[in-house]
């Protein structure tokens, strides 16, 4: 932990504070049938560039590189059955909610996150502070 912790303190030198805009509500894997509940963060060069240096230091300490794409997104919700998507799904699709919010992050968090049946627990690891480059 105190390598990953180390590694993410490196990534974040030069960041600074992100400016970040949060607009628009979507689902993974999609509305109709959704697991998570999200709202999208706009595009933002120095998100990205964190989330590369994040992923190329924790690949130099053994993990895999990241399949996917970048997707950035504040995380509202998951969902545990089908059903349960499918109506949260459809409620979020037809209240047809705008969102649009600015805000600066300053920091960002190592998270410990552990599943059990009556849902994630988390615990605070480290925070890491965006200072001025």
């Amino acid at each position: 932990m105190d390598a990953i912790a180390t590694a993410l303190e490196y990534a974040s030198k030069g960041i600074g504070p992100l400016e970040i805009k949060v607009s628009g509500l979507g689902a993974f894997p999609n509305m109709m049938n959704p697991r998570v509940l999200w709202v999208g963060i706009g595009g933002n060069d120095a998100l990205k560039r964190l989330s590369a240096n994040i992923e190329d230091g924790l690949y130099a300490l053994g993990f895999e590189r990241e399949g996917r794409p970048f997707t950035p997104h504040l995380t509202l919700c998951r969902v545990k059955s089908s059903n349960d998507g499918r109506a949260l799904g459809k409620t979020a699709a037809e209240a047809n909610i705008s969102i649009d919010k600015n805000f600066t992050a300053s920091a960002f968090h190592l998270i410990k996150s552990v599943l059990n049946p009556r849902g994630a627990e988390y615990t605070d690891i480290k925070t890491i502070g965006l200072q001025q480059p």
